[in-house]
């Protein structure tokens, strides 16, 4: 519309001058010389006042003064690991944030000289080089340059790259509404921050590590051009791409430098000589993606997705960088052994090399292609026969597996996977996918019972029971271990360390079922954890963080500490806007904790994860694994004297992976080589024993101290006040010995003790011993 104004104007002023050139010659229209100027001064008083209009109307459509005083570009939000050193960024446009006093003077220089040579004296827009880049747009031709950096600024900001008059009287007064409302400095800040400098960077700062892997203010005057060259076309003269075309715009922007004294020949020569100077550019890694993906959701969800993508803040985090790139390389190479594990049990079970007539480690390397084949051919059938022939236990599942680390003392997270590959799948399994903890859980029962006064070497019996359903009297449940048969009587110690199951239920209905799903939430399980007699065995819920964060009470001390993923949050400024507060919570006594620590180091050394120490990793540690009916979990959580660590492996949709699939099996290969990492180059460090607990000898069959009758002692640790303080006595061996039960023989070593009352406790009518 513009356009054609102007160009309406134009072919009516010349019309008009032609006729007042002929017309002038005649005498009669001499004498009315005065009334022709007149004319014209009207004409052109119009002309102006259509200008003008144009130029109101378009300024309504400009952003307000309230919008400029608020120009908040989008800056990199950095995520830093423990030791400072940047782990992840989250941005829309990567730019970093310099303020004006941090600018290097030699970029001012380049920019000026090649970009805008009077921005400190005009006020927005240079009118001497307007004609020239406006007049070929009026006659059907394109707009030039010659904007200014205020003029830029207002383009990059509010305005499109569109070639047109109207655009340019838009940036126009643009320009000098910016020129009002901020300082010739704040304008320069702005722009050496705002512009796009190609392959992703914005602003001098930004472009300085992409293209050559320093910061600004260390780079040489040549490096500074290269930059400033790419303000008019920045792909196209982007020299990491395009050298030959950076190195000749470079020489401009320098000779451009020379003529306005920004540097001698004597630099000029040196600076056109030299290289590019460009560094290679590594695309960083994805390191720890449902690490940073938790810290995202969690800033999103305290303030919102500006926050996280444009406002420049520095998140310092708990990461170990170092140990969770190896946590991301380990687990996916470890779960690829259990699918192979799993790959082998499906061909075999379903005869694949002799029905497809294919070696059976052709079928292997090929899996991805001929079982899906097999599937189509004989599996996918809805028929009683081929569920007969091909069941659904044996066909083939993908498993998955999580991994997580916390810090005994401070509960931050070290390092977590919630998968094994994050692009295919965010579900992270190591916070969202609750799971039955199976053995997992024991020790919370035994903790319950050793709270509470009980020692490690407290006898259990390892034989058959027989529950009834309270809810059927006709139903019975009659669990059993994860090794056929039964061994009798036998310590605490040893129920734990080789994962019986009969004794935990004992245990559990011994101190109350009740007691132990109150420990189980002291200990941090929020999922279901009912009150039944399996839950002593672990048919409940719970995540692999609320089993970890469980863990690490034993070697703290008795205390947990809450687990977190960040420090705190800086501004773009250097302002604390988050700061964590660590918060702990009390699960067990300290002599309690401490006991439970050696309990669990027996599970290590000569239990179910035996094969911990049996591998060469000797640092004092403990642990307990976990494997769930059907083998559809397993799971090993275990510590040292610093570190927490749990592995899950499974599949999502708690089908059975079958025989060979255990804790021991799938899980504890990964957590003693991720330990191993985790605490190479560290002197190993032992757990400090309280001074509350002592040693006591005790007769395994009176549970009082043993004598010289009594033969082999049990000798174990206790919370001091609750070790047996009067000896066995030779008629109350023989009735134990003989079956006579003795309930007189230091009546508290039979009662638990909870809050530090004595109760006397009943026999659950719902147990039934069977021999």
């Amino acid at each position: 519309m513009l356009k054609r104004l102007f160009s309406a104007i134009f072919r009516g002023t010349g019309k008009w001058l032609g006729t007042l050139r002929r017309e002038f010659r005649k005498n009669s229209y001499r004498a009315n010389f005065w009334a022709w100027i007149r004319l014209f001064a009207v004409l052109t008083v119009a002309g102006l006042v259509v200008i003008v209009g144009a130029l109101a109307y378009f300024s309504l459509t400009l952003p307000s003064l309230d919008t400029l005083e608020r120009i908040e570009p989008g800056l990199i939000t950095r995520l830093y690991d423990k030791d400072g050193r940047i782990a992840h960024e989250f941005y829309i446009q990567r730019r970093i944030w310099i303020p004006r006093k941090k600018i290097p003077e030699r970029v001012t220089q380049a920019v000026f000289a090649i970009e805008d040579r009077t921005f400190n004296e005009h006020w927005g827009a240079d009118l001497k080089a307007y004609p020239g880049a406006l007049f070929p747009a009026l006659f059907g031709g394109r707009a030039r340059g010659a904007s200014t950096l205020t003029q830029q600024l207002a383009k990059n900001l509010f305005l499109t790259s569109e070639r047109s008059v109207r655009r340019k009287a838009r940036e126009f007064l643009m320009a000098v509404k910016i020129e009002k409302t901020y300082t010739k400095d704040e304008i320069l800040e702005f722009y050496c921050n705002q512009v796009y400098l190609g392959a992703g960077a914005y602003g001098f700062a930004a472009a300085a590590e992409r293209y050559f892997g320093r910061p600004l203010d260390s780079l040489k005057v040549e490096q500074y051009a290269t930059l400033a060259g790419l303000l008019q076309r920045p792909e196209a003269y982007r020299p990491d791409l395009n050298p030959k075309e950076a190195l000749a715009r470079r020489n401009v922007v320098l000779g451009a430098m020379k003529e306005e004294g920004f540097i001698t020949r004597a630099e000029w020569k040196q600076a056109v000589r030299a290289s590019l100077g460009v560094a290679e550019y590594e695309q960083k890694a994805d390191l720890g993606p449902y690490f940073t993906e938790t810290v995202r959701q969690f800033m999103e969800k305290k303030w919102n997705e500006d926050f996280v993508y444009n406002q420049g803040v520095r998140v310092y985090t708990t990461m170990d960088s170092a140990l969770q790139r190896y946590a991301d390389e380990l687990l996916p190479r470890k779960l690829h052994e259990v699918q192979l594990k799993l790959i082998y049990s499906t061909a075999r079970a379903f005869n694949m090399s002799k029905m497809l007539h294919l070696p059976l480690d052709t079928i292997i390397r090929h899996w991805d292609v001929y079982y899906p084949r097999f599937d189509s051919l004989y599996i996918r059938s809805d028929s009683v026969a081929a569920l007969r022939r091909f069941p659904e236990a044996h066909r083939y599942r993908h498993a998955q597996a999580a991994l997580l680390v916390l810090d005994n003392e401070t509960g931050a997270v070290r390092a977590m996977v919630g998968g094994e590959n994050f692009e295919l799948s965010k579900y992270n399994r190591a916070l969202q996918a609750a799971r039955s903890p199976g053995s997992a859980f024991k020790p919370f029962v035994y903790s319950a019972a050793i709270d509470n006064g009980a020692s490690p070497g407290d006898m259990v019996n390892d034989e058959p029971i027989t529950i009834p359903d309270p809810a059927d009297p006709k139903k019975f449940w009659r669990p059993e271990n994860y090794e056929p048969g039964f061994e009798g009587p036998m310590t605490m110690r040893k129920a734990l360390y080789k994962s019986q199951n009969l004794p935990a239920i004992e245990t559990g209905l011994k101190y109350g079922l009740p007691t132990v799903v109150s420990y189980a939430r002291r200990f941090g399980l929020q999922h279901n954890v009912p009150a039944v007699p399996s839950v002593s065995i672990g048919s409940c819920e719970a995540t692999l963080m609320e089993l970890v964060s469980a863990y690490t009470a034993f070697p703290n001390g008795g205390i947990r500490p809450i687990p977190y993923f960040i420090e705190r949050i800086t501004d773009k400024n250097g302002r604390t806007v988050y700061q964590n507060i660590p918060q702990t919570q009390e699960v067990l006594r300290k002599e309690a904790a401490w006991i439970l620590v050696t309990m669990l180091r027996d599970v290590n050394i000569r239990g179910t994860a035996a094969a911990i120490w049996a591998t060469g990793f000797q640092v004092p540690s403990g642990g307990k694994t976990g494997t769930t009916n059907d083998f559809t979990d397993a799971w090993y959580i275990g510590f040292t004297r610093h570190y927490t660590a749990g592995i899950w492996v499974g599949i999502d949709d708690h089908t059975s992976m079958g025989h060979g699939h255990a804790g021991a099996d799938d899980a504890v290969p990964m957590w003693t080589e991720l330990m191993r990492f985790a605490t190479r180059g560290t002197e190993p460090e032992d757990f400090p024993r309280p001074d509350g607990v002592v040693e006591a000898k005790v007769c395994p069959l009176s549970g009082l101290l043993a004598r010289s009758f009594c033969g082999p002692a049990n000798e174990d640790y206790y919370i001091a006040g609750h070790e047996p303080t009067e000896a066995c006595r030779p008629e109350l061996h023989a009735k134990k010995a003989s079956g006579v039960d003795v309930s007189t023989a230091n009546r508290h070593r039979d009662q638990p003790v909870i809050q530090g009352k004595t109760e006397e406790k009943k026999s659950d009518a719902r147990v039934r011993k069977t021999f």
